[in-house]
């Protein structure tokens, strides 16, 4: 079976939070992605119905040790949202497939048991998960708004920024997906902006350099005709690549406006910090 495997990945932290916290999550986040988007992973996990609450339990449970049971239990909630789109995409077009297991510190993943069967449908799947994940993230500011509770501006930049995160396009990631679909050279200019980072010095955790290497991978194979999908299962419409990139575009720009504006109100741990003591 195929794997459609989606990462948690956010460098904030919850509220109250040290700077020690923050950075093993950011290093736990970024490790999900190399781990959760390898194909094999879980390939052999039998699932069952059972098995997305027992492991959404579990992953709340690991998670409220790093960041309190308020946060970690919003952080698996935005997680299913995400996982919930690519499943409702799953089911419109009747592609088979296992229920959605998380795995505390390595991520989500739905195993399917056919590939779609062209790269519209798999760009339209891999949209679903970011598109419904922003609603949610979305939700959250706005219950923060009516509320002026600081978690919830704080799962809601953690909602932006996981589903911003799995719109880069690189790889098997969603954005990698999507771009995949629209012409094989996005994915290398995907892992060209993720080299600039690196240059520029934006990113310095290792992990992100793996990850950039298995996106190099796959972007390449795709580039050199070496992808296993079956024969024309990239040739789609003109009309549905220039739908597919409208709507990408688009929910990155609204992704942005969203956590540009969340920012305005969330407060840093350390001014959190400074409130409850009432120091300076």
């Amino acid at each position: 079976p195929s794997l459609i495997v989606r990462p948690y990945s956010s460098g904030r932290r919850g509220p109250g939070q040290g700077r020690d916290v923050g950075r093993m999550a950011s290093l736990f986040a970024a490790g999900t992605v190399l781990m959760g988007k390898t194909k094999w992973i879980l390939a052999g996990l039998k699932l069952t119905k059972m098995m997305p609450l027992v492991s959404m339990v579990g992953t709340s449970v690991a998670y409220s040790f790093f960041f309190g049971w308020p946060y970690a239990v919003g952080m698996v909630g935005l997680t299913f949202v995400h996982e919930t789109g690519h499943a409702v995409a799953l089911r419109y077009y009747n592609i088979p497939f296992n229920p959605m297991v998380m795995v505390p510190f390595m991520g989500a993943v739905i195993v399917t048991k056919e590939l779609p069967r062209n790269a519209w449908q798999d760009a339209v799947v891999a949209y679903g998960g970011p598109a419904l994940g922003s609603a949610g993230a979305l939700g959250c500011a706005a219950a923060a708004a009516a509320t002026d509770s600081q978690l919830l501006y704080a799962l809601a930049d953690f909602g932006y920024m996981i589903n911003l995160f799995n719109l880069l396009p690189i790889g098997s990631m969603d954005g990698g997906r999507i771009a995949g679909a629209v012409h094989p050279s996005l994915g290398a200019l995907g892992v060209l902006a993720g080299g600039g980072l690196i240059y520029a010095g934006a990113v310095h955790n290792p992990i992100f350099y793996l990850i950039l290497g298995t996106g190099a991978y796959s972007s390449g194979r795709r580039l050199l005709g070496y992808e296993d999908e079956v024969p024309g299962y990239y040739s789609i419409s003109t009309g549905q690549k220039v739908k597919i990139s409208a709507a990408y575009v688009g929910l990155v720009a609204a992704l942005l406006v969203g956590m540009s504006q969340n920012n305005k109100k969330r407060k840093t741990p350390r001014q959190l910090e400074r409130g409850y003591y009432g120091g300076g």
